[in-house]
C-alpha cells in the first residue's frame, strides 16, 4: 500500500479506538471484494465513529483498487424520488447496454427521462443490479451511503434489493443508519455493525491521542460528559483558547449528548459572519448533490446579496466544513442539522424561496422549497404539487407522490379539498407500505372531514392499516362488505383492493355473510374472480377443474393484464398448491406490483417450499418475511410468516419449537378472531402428534377440523388434513373411519381439483386399502407423473408400504420400499419418521438398521442435526447460518454433544457419525436417492 495512503490511515485511527472489529469486517470484505460482495449497516447514534469507518473504508478501497461510489442521504432530499439513485446512475454508471429494453423503459421511467407507465419497484431495482454487476466487470466497486435513514423511500427500496444479492457480483455497499433507523428500511441481506459507546479507557485513549494538554481532572471530566460517544470525545474540547475549566460544566447536564453537540456547533456557526452563516445554510438546504455549492452561490445571486465561496474558509478553519476542489461537506451531519434549526424560520423561508428561485421550473426541489417557503395557502402551488404527485405516481415513486399531495393539502384554502388530498395521500403511503405514515395522514384527513366521494378510499386504507399493523379485520368485515356494490365504475386498483380485503377477512374470519357478500358480486364479475371464490369458499365443492381453470385463464391472459389480476391468481395458485408451477409469472408480477402483491407472493411461496418438501429454504424464508415485516411494522405479515415455522417443526416432530410458534400466535389470533390460522395451527399439532407416533392425539385433532366422511364449507385447506386423518385412523384401528373419508374424497372428485388433492387422494387411498389393494394402490402413487414433487407424502406411502411388504415377508420389495422412505425422510431432516423407517428396515434385517445413533447418545433433535452437518464438512459459521442460530450457540451445542458421544474434537464426532452410516442423523451425510 502506498505509504501516503498508509498515513492517511493512521491519521483516521485517532477516531477509530475501540472499532476494531467493525473494521475489519469492512476491511475484508473489501479485499474479499472479487470473489462477491457483502453489505454492511454501520448502526449507532450521531457521533459514535459511522461516517469515520465509512471514510477510512473508502480510502482503503481506492488504495485497493476498487472504484468507489460515495452517497449520502440528506432530510432535505428525503422527498424527491428515485434522488439516490439518480446520482448513482446519472453521474457513475454508463452501461445501457447491459440493460434489456424493458429494464431500460424501467429505469428511465423512474428517473424521469422516459415516458410509458412505472415498471414497479422491482423493475428498477433489477436494472440497478445490471448495471452495477456491468460495471463492477471492469473494477469492483464500493459503493458508500452515509445517513441511510434519509435516503428517498424509492431508492432504499432499490439499495435493500441491491445488498440482498450482492453475493453474486464484486460491489461492497457499506451504509451507516443512526439508530433507531426508519422502519420502513429493509436491512436483509446486510450485516448489522452495532458500534456501541466507548469503554472509559477507550475514551480516554481518544482523549490522551487527540488532546494530550487536557489535565486529568478536566479529561476525567469530559469521559463522563461524552458518555462514550467519539465524537464528543473530539470535539467538546477542540479548542484551546476556550478549553473549559475544572470548575465549570462544558454544556447544561440536562441536555442530551446529541443536543449537547448541536449546541457546541451552533455556538461556533454564530461566530461566523452573517454572509458566511448564509451561505453555509443555503448548502444545507440544498442538499447533498454535485453542486450544492454552485447552487447556493446561484441563489445568493438571485437574492441579491452575490457572495463567494472564500466566504467560506472561516467555517473549514472552525471545524465545521471540509473544501476539496470547488465541493464541500460538513464534518458531520449535526453540523446540517444545527444551521438548519438555529436558523430563524423568516430566514429559512428567504433561503428556499432564493433556492426555489435559482433553480430550473420543472425541478421537483424547485416545488419543495416553494413548499417549505409558504405560510398559509396558496392553491395554485398546492395544484402543483397535486400534478408532481401524479407524475411521481407513474413513475412508481407512490412514497415521494404520497408526501408531494400531503404538502398540497396543507396548502389547500379548500377544507375539502384538502381532506380529499390527504385520503389520497394516505390510500397512496399504504399500498407503498408507508403504514405509520399512511396512520397520520389518514388521522389528519379525518380531523378535516372527509368527503362523500372519498369516504370509500378512507374506509379502505383506515381497514387496510388495522389488518397490517394489528391483524385487526374487524374494520375489513364492518365497513367493507356494504362498499363492494358501490365500485363497479370506480378506479381499478381500489375496487379490487377493497374485494382483496373481504375476501381476505372472509377467509380469516370463517364468517358466512362475507362470504355471502363476495358471491352477490361474481354476477359482475370475470372468471378469474369467480374461480377465486370458488377455491377459498368451498372447494371440496366447488373447486373441481381448478387447476385447468387456473392454467386455462393464465395461458389466455395478455400480458397487460396480467398485474390487473395479479392478486386473485396469486391467491387461486396458493389455494390449489400451484404456486411453484407459475414462478415466471409471480416474477413477472413482482417487478410490476407495489408492496403487498410483493409480500403475498414471498407468503405463498414460502407455503410453496414447505408443501414441495424444500423445508430448510421454507424456515429461512419464513424468518426473513417475518423480520422484514415486523421492520416495516407489518404485524399481520408477520404473524402470518412466522406460523409457517409450525408446519416444518410439525412434520419433524420438534414438539417445543412448535409449541413455542403457537404460543406465540394463539393469543393474539384468538383476539383478533383469526379462525383460519387457528385452525392451521389445530393441524399442526395433528402432524405433529402423528410424527411422533401419537396416532389417538392425531385422529382426535384432524377429526375435530374435518370429521371422517365430511368435508366442512369454509375450508380451504381440508386436504392439507385428509392424509393425516386417514393415517391416524388406520393406525388406530379406524379403518372404517379412513374408508368413510376415502369415500367422500372420491364422492367430491378431489382429483378434479388439483394434482396435489389428487395425490392426496391416492396416498390415502393406498393407506386405507385392505391387504388385497395395498399393492396395486401403492404403486398407482408411485405412478402418477408429479409424485416426486410432494415427497413428505410420498414417503409416508413408501413407508406404510414396506412395511406392509415385511408383515408380508416379501422383504427385498419391503428393503426397497423401506430404504425410499427413509431417503426421503432424511432429506427432509424428519427425524421421528427416519427412526421409523430404519427401524422398518432392521426388522426386515437390512443393513441400514444400523443407522440410527446408539440410544446412548441421547442427543436431542437439534444436537442430531449439528452432529450430522459437522460429520457433513460444514464449520460452526455455515452450521449456524443453515440452521439460522449465532456460531456461538453451534459451540455450546457441540460443548454438550461431545461428552454424550463420548468424543473430544469435531473429527472424532464426524468420525462416529459416519460410523453409524450417518443416515440416521439429520442432516448427516447426504446420499443419492435410491432408484426404482
Amino acid at each position: 500500500m502506498p505509504g501516503s495512503v498508509e498515513g492517511t490511515l493512521a491519521a483516521a485511527e485517532t477516531e477509530l479506538v475501540g472499532r476494531d472489529a467493525a473494521w475489519t469486517a469492512l476491511r475484508d470484505a473489501i479485499v474479499a471484494a472479487p470473489r462477491g460482495g457483502r453489505a454492511f449497516w454501520l448502526c449507532g447514534e450521531a457521533g459514535m465513529g459511522k461516517t469515520a469507518l465509512l471514510e477510512q473504508a473508502v480510502v482503503f478501497a481506492e488504495a485497493s483498487g476498487m472504484r468507489v461510489i460515495k452517497m449520502t442521504g440528506t432530510e432535505q432530499d428525503s422527498d424527491l424520488a428515485f434522488g439516490v439513485l439518480h446520482r448513482l446512475i446519472s453521474a457513475h454508471l454508463n452501461h445501457d447496454n447491459a440493460l434489456t429494453s424493458p429494464q431500460r423503459q424501467a429505469l428511465q421511467t423512474a428517473l424521469g427521462t422516459g415516458q410509458g407507465a412505472a415498471g414497479g419497484g422491482l423493475a428498477a431495482s433489477a436494472a440497478t443490479l445490471a448495471l452495477l454487476s456491468k460495471a463492477a466487470e471492469e473494477q469492483p466497486l464500493l459503493l458508500v451511503v452515509d445517513d441511510l435513514q434519509w435516503v428517498d423511500a424509492s431508492s432504499a427500496e432499490i439499495l435493500a434489493f441491491v445488498q440482498r444479492r450482492l453475493g453474486m457480483i464484486p460491489v461492497v455497499l457499506a451504509a451507516a443508519v443512526r439508530t433507531p433507523g426508519s422502519p420502513a428500511l429493509d436491512s436483509t441481506g446486510a450485516h448489522l455493525l452495532d458500534l456501541p459507546p466507548l469503554t472509559e479507557d477507550e475514551a480516554v485513549e481518544v482523549l490522551n491521542r487527540r488532546h494530550p494538554e487536557l489535565t486529568a481532572q478536566t479529561r476525567d471530566h469530559l469521559v463522563r460528559e461524552a458518555a462514550g460517544n467519539p465524537l464528543a470525545l473530539v470535539e467538546l474540547p477542540a479548542h484551546p483558547d476556550r478549553l473549559y475549566s475544572t470548575e465549570q460544566l462544558p454544556l447544561p447536564e440536562d441536555l442530551p449528548l446529541g443536543s449537547r453537540l448541536e449546541k457546541l456547533y451552533g455556538t461556533r456557526l454564530q461566530a461566523l459572519s452573517p454572509p458566511a452563516r448564509d451561505l453555509l445554510l443555503l448548502c444545507a438546504l440544498a442538499g447533498q448533490g454535485e453542486r450544492s455549492i454552485g447552487l447556493a452561490l446561484e441563489a445568493t445571486a438571485v437574492a441579491g446579496t452575490s457572495t463567494s465561496a472564500a466566504v467560506l474558509e472561516s467555517a473549514e478553519n472552525a471545524g465545521l466544513i471540509r473544501l476539496h476542489h470547488g465541493r464541500m461537506s460538513f464534518v458531520h451531519p449535526l453540523v446540517r442539522t444545527c444551521l438548519i434549526r438555529i436558523a430563524p424560520p423568516a430566514e429559512r423561508r428567504r433561503a428556499h424561496l432564493a433556492l426555489a428561485a435559482a433553480l430550473p421550473p420543472d425541478d421537483e426541489r424547485r416545488l419543495t422549497h416553494l413548499a417549505a417557503a409558504t405560510v398559509g395557502a396558496n392553491d395554485e402551488l398546492a395544484c402543483r404539487l397535486q400534478n408532481f404527485a401524479e407524475r411521481a405516481l407513474r413513475r412508481g415513486a407512490h412514497p415521494e407522490a404520497a408526501t408531494f399531495l400531503a404538502h398540497a393539502a396543507r396548502l389547500s384554502s379548500d377544507r375539502t379539498t384538502g381532506a380529499k388530498r390527504l385520503t389520497t395521500a394516505a390510500y397512496i403511503a399504504s399500498t407503498a407500505g408507508q403504514l405509520a405514515v399512511a396512520a397520520r395522514l389518514l388521522m389528519e384527513a379525518e380531523a378535516a372531514g372527509v368527503p362523500a366521494e372519498n369516504r370509500t378510499m378512507w374506509n379502505f386504507t383506515h381497514a387496510y392499516l388495522r389488518c397490517q399493523r394489528e391483524g385487526d379485520l374487524s374494520p375489513a368485515a364492518e365497513l367493507l362488505p356494504a362498499e363492494l356494490g358501490t365500485l363497479h365504475g370506480a378506479d381499478p386498483v381500489l375496487r379490487d383492493g377493497v374485494r382483496f380485503l373481504v375476501h381476505l377477512a372472509a377467509t380469516c374470519l370463517n364468517e358466512q355473510h362475507l362470504w355471502e357478500a363476495l358471491r352477490e358480486q361474481l354476477h359482475h364479475l370475470g372468471s378469474v374472480a369467480r374461480l377465486c371464490f370458488d377455491v377459498w369458499s368451498d372447494p371440496a365443492r366447488r373447486g373441481r377443474g381448478g387447476a385447468k381453470r387456473l392454467h386455462a385463464l393464465v395461458a389466455a391472459l395478455p400480458p397487460e393484464q396480467e398485474m390487473l389480476y395479479a392478486w386473485e391468481l396469486l391467491w387461486i395458485a396458493a389455494a390449489l398448491d400451484c404456486v411453484g408451477d407459475l414462478t415466471q409469472l409471480w416474477h413477472r408480477v413482482a417487478q410490476q406490483s407495489p408492496h403487498l402483491t410483493q409480500t403475498y407472493i414471498g407468503i405463498a411461496t414460502c407455503m410453496d417450499d414447505w408443501l414441495r418438501g424444500r423445508w430448510d429454504h421454507c424456515l429461512a424464508t419464513a424468518r426473513e418475511g417475518e423480520r422484514t415485516a415486523r421492520e416495516r411494522g407489518c404485524g399481520f405479515h408477520a404473524y402470518v410468516f412466522h406460523h409457517t415455522l409450525g408446519y416444518v417443526h410439525a412434520g419433524r416432530g420438534e414438539r417445543d419449537a412448535l409449541e413455542a410458534v403457537i404460543e406465540s400466535i394463539e393469543p393474539w389470533a384468538r383476539e383478533h378472531r383469526q379462525s383460519h390460522l387457528l385452525r392451521r395451527m389445530t393441524s399442526m399439532r395433528a402432524s405433529c402428534a402423528l410424527t411422533l407416533g401419537e396416532d389417538e392425539t392425531a385422529f382426535a385433532l384432524t377429526a375435530s377440523l374435518t370429521p371422517p366422511g365430511t368435508f366442512p364449507a369454509m375450508e380451504p385447506h381440508f386436504h392439507y388434513v385428509f392424509l393425516d386423518l386417514v393415517e391416524s385412523a388406520v393406525r388406530t384401528g379406524r379403518r372404517a373411519e379412513a374408508l368413510a373419508h376415502v369415500a367422500a374424497g372420491r364422492h367430491a372428485r378431489m382429483e378434479e381439483i388439483a394434482p396435489h388433492h389428487a395425490f392426496v387422494l391416492a396416498a390415502a387411498t393406498a393407506m386405507a386399502a385392505d391387504d388385497a389393494e395395498v399393492d396395486a394402490a401403492s404403486h398407482a402413487v408411485y405412478a402418477m407423473p408429479d409424485a416426486g414433487t410432494w415427497p413428505f407424502e410420498l414417503a409416508r406411502v413408501h413407508l406404510h408400504h414396506g412395511a406392509w411388504l415385511r408383515r408380508g415377508h416379501r422383504l427385498e420389495e419391503a428393503r426397497r420400499q423401506l430404504r425410499l422412505a427413509h431417503a426421503y425422510f432424511s432429506d427432509l431432516e424428519a427425524g421421528p419418521w427416519v427412526r421409523r423407517a430404519a427401524e422398518e428396515l432392521r426388522a426386515g434385517g437390512s443393513a441400514i438398521a444400523h443407522a440410527n445413533p446408539p440410544e446412548e447418545w441421547r442427543l436431542t433433535p437439534q444436537e442430531l442435526r449439528i452432529a450430522g452437518l459437522v460429520a457433513s464438512g460444514l464449520t460452526n459459521g455455515q452450521i449456524a447460518e443453515r440452521l439460522n442460530v449465532s456460531p456461538r450457540t453451534i459451540g455450546t451445542h457441540l460443548y454438550k454433544i461431545f461428552p454424550k458421544v463420548n468424543v473430544s474434537s469435531r473429527s472424532a464426532l464426524a468420525h462416529a457419525v459416519r460410523s453409524v452410516g450417518g443416515q440416521g442423523v439429520p442432516g448427516g451425510p447426504s446420499r443419492a436417492l435410491p432408484g426404482g
